[in-house]
């Protein structure tokens, strides 16, 4: 395959070796900037032309920065940032002990070829229209602002060493390869001064830096010798001399190469994970601008997470997502209409003995949660202790969830933790363990302690007003444990009542009209803590109302049905849940089963 056509195939490819023969000159080639595309290898065809007229056999590697930072944070393959990649380039020239070395470039290419021209000890640098510094204060100061975003990304995200002027790389490099800078002098409109003639001037300050100058020439220097004809000759002219009396590679290397910066940090590896989430994000029409700080933050290497960026922003498969996402959007905007048009609940209203018709109007009908009291004042329940049911149901054999706290799942996952063990060892993990998430009797363990702990059910009451008691199958779910028991942010698919028996909880509850903003990732939950929102990672929280109650025993909280909340338990707690009601609750028959993949 061709190396142009193995860059489009695969934008993971940062370099490509072509070195079929012994003892032959070897060319390095750096790509140029490109932002609208994938960037090529620069001088694929050019180079191989070379050889192919004057039958001078030539080895080739070809290196491109597709995150356009000028080569600052390293290459795909080959390091991390430029010293990485000068160390891996000059394993490359020892293993390959070619006749001489020389780097090519244009523009961005231009630079990284006298960058590491000087770095790996060089014995020709053939550089067009390449910049001198990388500093956007500088660039300001001298109107130069052609590149002026890659430069503010490079202040704001900077390698553990940062080249940013290329005169004073120079003057304190030991032995300089010959440098030759090629430029297009014509003024482009609006130019005070022209700018490639002023890089060139700070550049010719080193004297192993000589300047061709082509008047009629703009910055795409290289693309007008070609319409010229005259690429070809000079290319010649410059890679290919008598070679014989220079030194040798790999003793120019030994001269300029330096340590390792002391501060280098190693940065954890890119995860599918985190490229689902550029993906989601940019299909929601995210600007990846924005996504480049949470990359960074979290650890992620500044020139790892621009490649990813510009991969999916350049996917094909992303195409049909954006399309998808704007019928996504649509249905989004139907939901914040009603949001808005919902009249505002700053808090969760209390209300006392509501009667069931007030009910169904105003709550159950307008998809609003309350605090109902005094429903539960005749439940023989409330007089429990944990002390009572644990003497009461000592020798049951029973199901919990158990081992929580090892697996960040732990709710998702629910059947990786299922544990039987007589009620009494429970309870008193429950009384004497102190706070924690570890161990929890949940919905999840109904089924199989429907026996053994069938009389529970004695002190509840099936409070008519509001439940449907005909079927004993369906009176409700229990859920004991200690304080500091959670269930992560998810939403039900039905209405839900939660029945406070004993100890308080604290309540954490959504509108699920703000759906848009909370971050489903996957089934009924959401990566999303509503206790402590990660606003970097998910930015889209900022917009969104979250309301907190504290449930106190006797209370009971009507938790509409795609409301979406997290509760944690204050106090050992005993709760019980319940979906039978007397009004029509069936709407998991009409969900659709959202799995992430």
């Amino acid at each position: 395959m061709k190396t142009s056509a193995l860059a489009a195939a695969n934008p993971d490819i940062g370099f490509v070796v072509d070195a079929p023969h012994a003892d032959a000159a070897l060319v390095i080639a750096f790509g140029f900037a490109s932002w609208d595309a994938l960037n090529a290898f620069d001088f694929d065809g050019r180079t191989l032309k070379l050889a192919e007229c004057t039958g001078v056999a030539l080895n080739r590697i070809l290196v491109r920065d597709t995150a356009n930072l000028w080569y600052q944070h390293g290459v795909s393959g080959l390091g991390r940032d430029a010293d990485e990649v000068a160390a891996a380039l000059r394993d490359w020239i020892a293993r390959l002990r070619p006749r001489s070395v020389s780097t090519l470039g244009q523009s961005m290419g231009g630079y990284a070829a006298i960058l590491f021209g000087a770095l790996l000890g060089a014995d020709r640098v053939l550089a067009f229209g390449p910049l001198s510094y990388l500093r956007s204060d500088w660039a300001r100061r001298d109107g130069d602002t052609r590149w002026l975003p890659a430069f503010d990304k490079l202040q704001r995200f900077p390698p553990a060493r940062l080249y940013d002027d290329l005169p004073a790389l120079l003057a304190a490099t030991p032995r300089l390869p010959a440098i030759r800078v090629v430029i297009g002098s014509a003024s482009a409109p609006g130019e005070a001064q022209n700018l490639d003639r002023l890089h060139a001037q700070r550049l010719a300050a080193s004297a192993a830096v000589s300047v061709q100058e082509f008047a009629q020439a703009p910055h795409a220097v290289v693309q007008w010798l070609i319409e010229q004809g005259r690429i070809d000759a000079l290319l010649r002219q410059w890679l290919l001399p008598d070679a014989s009396a220079l030194p040798s590679p790999a003793e120019n290397a030994a001269r300029n190469a330096g340590a390792p910066p002391d501060d280098a940090r190693a940065a954890p590896a890119f995860t599918d994970a985190w490229r689902s989430w550029i993906a989601e994000n940019l299909a929601l029409g995210v600007a990846a601008d924005t996504l480049l700080p949470t990359l960074v933050e979290h650890g992620l290497h500044v020139g790892e997470a621009q490649r990813e960026l510009d991969k999916a922003a350049r996917s094909p498969y992303l195409a049909p997502a954006r399309r998808l996402a704007q019928r996504v959007l649509k249905r989004e905007w139907v939901l914040e209409t009603q949001r808005k048009l919902r009249p505002p609940q700053p808090v969760i209203e209390r209300r006392h003995r509501l009667p069931r018709d007030m009910f169904l109007r105003e709550y159950y009908s307008a998809n609003r949660p309350v605090i109902i009291t005094g429903m539960m004042d005749d439940w023989p329940a409330r007089n429990w202790t944990p002390e009572d049911l644990a003497v009461r149901f000592c020798a049951q054999q029973v199901q919990v969830q158990a081992g929580r706290n090892a697996n960040a799942r732990y709710e998702i996952e629910g059947a990786q933790h299922r544990k039987t063990l007589r009620f009494g060892d429970f309870m008193q993990q429950v009384m004497h363990g102190g706070e924690s998430n570890d161990i929890y009797m949940t919905a999840n363990n109904v089924g199989a302690n429907a026996q053994a702990m069938a009389g529970l059910w004695d002190g509840i009451v099936q409070i008519p007003e509001y439940l449907d008691a005909s079927d004993p199958a369906n009176r409700g779910f229990f859920w004991i444990g200690p304080a500091g028991t959670i269930t992560p942010t998810h939403h039900d698919l039905t209405n839900n009542f939660m029945a406070q028996i004993m100890g308080r909880k604290r309540v954490r509850l959504v509108d699920s009209l703000q759906a848009a903003r909370i971050h489903n990732s996957l089934h009924v939950y959401s990566d999303v803590d509503l206790e402590a929102i990660d606003y970097a990672r998910f930015p889209a929280m900022r917009a969104v109302t979250v309301l907190e109650c504290d449930l106190a025993p006797g209370e009971l909280l009507f938790i509409p049905v795609g409301w979406w909340h997290h509760v944690r338990s204050l106090d050992i707690s005993v709760t019980v849940t319940f979906v039978n009601f007397v009004f029509d609750n069936d709407f998991s028959s009409m969900y659709t089963t959202y799995q992430a993949v």
